[in-house]
């Protein structure tokens, strides 16, 4: 009885953490403008660069579920996060793989830890799900973010006149400016 006792409570513990998550999932507040809400600097401290992590943060990173299509520097409620749009195959009901090219993951993660706060389930845009010729890792690389000035503070799938392609957005740590390049 006393085993049963136990069992039944942590299954209550278990649906409560459940729903619990599922409530905090819905409530990853939408972005608003770039580097608005940023304390008076874009290098948060500690920080590191994303051209020195993302190279193996999809096979790591409980953040992603496939190929980073995004990436974003936010500060909300007082915390540096990084806004992670990934694929994610995703599963049906009975833990299945689904086969859609729109499922995709967001995850906003700790800047200094790469700690998962919290995720949830998106559709991608039709920018987001085309074919990419360079992946996040490589835009990183090529964007000519380096310690100290520039860093990124946005990668984003967008289409264009020209077809679909990489918005990088760099940030002078120093002024605080920022600056834009596309790579198809």
């Amino acid at each position: 009885m006393r085993v049963r006792g136990i069992q039944m409570i942590a299954l209550g513990a278990a649906v409560t953490v459940g729903l619990t998550s599922c409530t905090f999932a819905g409530s990853i507040p939408e972005p608003g403008p770039l580097g608005a809400d940023y304390p008076g600097t874009c290098l948060p401290n500690p920080f590191l660069w994303a051209s020195d992590w993302l190279e193996g943060f999809t096979s790591e990173s409980d953040a992603v579920g496939g190929a980073v299509v995004g990436l974003r520097l936010e500060y909300i409620d007082d915390r540096w996060l990084w806004r992670v749009r990934s694929h994610d195959t995703g599963t049906d009901f009975w833990g299945e793989r689904l086969d859609d090219s729109t499922a995709g993951r967001e995850a906003l993660m700790d800047v200094a830890t790469h700690d998962v706060v919290v995720s949830r389930s998106v559709t991608l845009t039709p920018a987001e799900t085309s074919g990419q010729s360079l992946s996040a890792y490589g835009v990183a690389v090529e964007s000519g973010e380096e310690w100290p000035s520039p860093v990124i503070i946005e990668l984003a799938r967008i289409e264009d006149e020209a077809g679909s392609a990489w918005r990088v957005t760099l940030c002078d740590t120093e002024t605080n400016e920022q600056s834009v390049r596309v790579f198809r």
